[in-house]
């Protein structure tokens, strides 16, 4: 008996692929990670037979790697061990749209660009990260940790996780929230008021395989107004920007760079579907970039079901002081203004910005707004001592829980074929990671040679999660050589 004929025997002949073709595609994403390929690959259609596999793995001691969508940036997925890629891509439902309670229980194949065009027929929306891939998992984007736009709040953060539903190491199915009662879902705190699902947030597939989430959404907005305010220099956002957040003006703000503004306006380049994507020369994006501003700040003014104008209005008038105060410039671009208003509900066309040389490895961390001057001048003297040009580096920055805190993004751009030119990106990604974890960026979500850099300075915490991932995966099989958070 092998691998392949013990799954079919419980999930079918037609559910598990040994095609060295298609292995070949799970091997790998586009990050610096080595490759490695499964030994099958398995397809589940339900939580049972997610189960099934997770116990079959536990009694043949066969790792087992979690996978939603393959649109994987950093290695997350790459089976390190060989073993069973677990493809969770046709558990694909929207189990439940509740629009008088404002949540949705999704499963882990639900796309972004799916989950937001069935709540639009509610008259609902999700709040999406930013630059997620329109055929990327949901339910991975928020387990991922990636920054929602649109999820601005000072008393939750950008907190979208409710109830949790997912199959621990040894096959058992747990549930956090209200699930773990056993009523309905629809609040993060369940019995003990905890938010216990965060075990399971960054956790890269370590610690268990989520199989439904219920998630916060929001009324789609009556009426939105977009501004945009422009800036030579990163410096000058700072005040404003400050200003905005203490004011809590608007609901999605952040501040996106020359780079990727011309980017997403491109009309040569598209969002590609599969990364690396195809380098695409294009005089155009060369053309915007000498026009577009160097900086733009971009808010979203939101009216919702009740007295849209009236809401908008005052915080137009709170905008307009301090942009008399901080004498401020407003970048008056319709098309540019049409473009964001779509962003808002799916903000993907960043990722346009693939098409420049195929491939992008970004650093992107947490910090407050005061320090990323430090850290922007790390990053200068790294990218000066490798020759990468200042002009094509992309940025984008996004205010977390009201400007407590922001996540920051810079891109490094690659020719994957180039090997000089792979090889001196990764160099350069490493050391700008080093340097900037060494001078206190918080790296929330370790993939790669960041769970090192990371775990390598914390050593009690390293060694308590070490010994959190034995206690529930004692067999070692969930996503081995990997470690959470």
């Amino acid at each position: 008996m092998t691998t392949k004929t013990d799954l079919q025997a419980f999930l079918g002949e037609n559910a598990i692929c040994d095609d060295s073709v298609i292995l070949e595609k799970y091997s790998q994403d586009q990050s610096f990670v080595q490759p490695r390929r499964p030994e099958v690959v398995a397809f589940a259609r339900s939580v049972e037979d997610v189960q099934e596999v997770v116990r079959y793995g536990n009694k043949t001691n066969t790792p087992i790697v979690p996978f939603s969508s393959g649109l994987n940036l950093h290695g997350a997925a790459v089976p390190k061990e060989g073993g069973i890629v677990l493809d969770l891509s046709q558990m694909n439902k929207i189990l439940e749209i509740d629009k008088n309670n404002w949540h949705c229980v999704i499963e882990p194949g639900v796309t972004a660009a799916q989950l937001q065009d069935e709540l639009n027929k509610q008259q609902l929306r999700a709040m999406l990260p930013y630059g997620i891939h329109p055929k990327r998992s949901a339910l991975t984007g928020y387990l991922e940790r990636d920054p929602t736009v649109a999820a601005a709040s000072f008393e939750y953060g950008n907190e979208i996780i409710m109830d949790t539903e997912l199959v621990l190491p040894n096959g058992d199915l747990f549930k956090t929230g209200l699930w773990s009662a056993g009523t309905k879902p629809g609040s993060p705190m369940g019995p003990v008021r905890a938010m216990l699902n965060r075990l399971w947030t960054g956790a890269q597939g370590t610690l268990g395989i989520v199989t439904k989430m219920n998630i916060k959404v929001e009324h789609l907005p009556r009426k939105r107004k977009i501004f945009l305010l422009q800036f030579d220099s990163f410096p000058e956002t700072m005040e404003p920007l400050k200003m905005i957040q203490r004011k809590e003006i608007g609901l999605e703000c952040f501040l996106i760079n020359n780079f990727n503004l011309a980017a997403m306006l491109c009309k040569d380049w598209h969002v590609p579907d599969t990364f690396p994507a195809q380098m695409i020369e294009s005089k155009e994006f060369e053309t915007l970039r000498e026009k577009v501003p160097e900086w733009l700040l971009v808010l979203c003014l939101n009216g919702g079901p009740r007295m849209p104008e009236g809401k908008i209005a005052y915080e137009e008038e709170a905008l307009q002081e301090i942009c008399s105060m901080q004498h401020l410039h407003m970048y008056d671009n319709r098309q540019l203004e049409e473009t964001f208003l779509n962003e808002m509900l799916r903000p993907w066309s960043i990722l346009k910005k693939f098409c420049y040389r195929g491939s992008i490895h970004d650093v992107s961390f947490k910090t407050t707004l005061k320090r990323f001057p430090e850290f922007q001048r790390v990053v200068m003297e790294v990218i000066n001592e490798y020759n990468y040009p200042l002009r094509d580096i992309g940025v984008f920055i996004l205010p977390i829980e009201r400007g407590r805190a922001y996540h920051c993004q810079a891109d490094f751009h690659c020719n994957v074929k180039n090997k000089n030119e792979f090889e001196l990106i990764h160099s350069l990604w490493l050391e700008v990671s080093e340097r900037l974890i060494d001078d206190g960026a918080f790296f929330d979500r370790p993939y790669g040679a960041w769970a090192d850099m990371v775990f390598n300075r914390a050593g009690t915490y390293t060694q308590k999660l070490k010994e959190l991932k034995r206690e529930l995966d004692p067999n070692n099989i969930l996503n081995p050589g990997h470690l959470c958070f």
